[in-house]
């Protein structure tokens, strides 16, 4: 069983949510991809900035959805 990272940047404010983004990398775990997930979120704040994450109150969520690799 591998894992597949799925991603989606919300704002607070306005209610909205960006469409969902899977990553194109499969983990060997549960584990491993809830770490990446903690990772990824991080970068992508650091990313959006202060100003922006303050103004809309971004949020990043993410999961990790079971996938049967071929």
């Amino acid at each position: 069983m591998k894992f597949i990272l799925v991603m989606q940047i919300c704002s607070l404010i306005s209610g909205h949510c960006d469409q969902a983004m899977a990553k194109h990398m499969l983990y060997n775990s549960f584990h491993e991809c809830s770490i990446a997930g903690h990772l990824n979120s991080l970068k992508v704040l650091q990313n959006l900035g202060t100003e922006i994450t303050n103004v809309e109150q971004t949020v990043v969520m993410f999961w990790c959805k079971k996938t049967n690799p071929i």
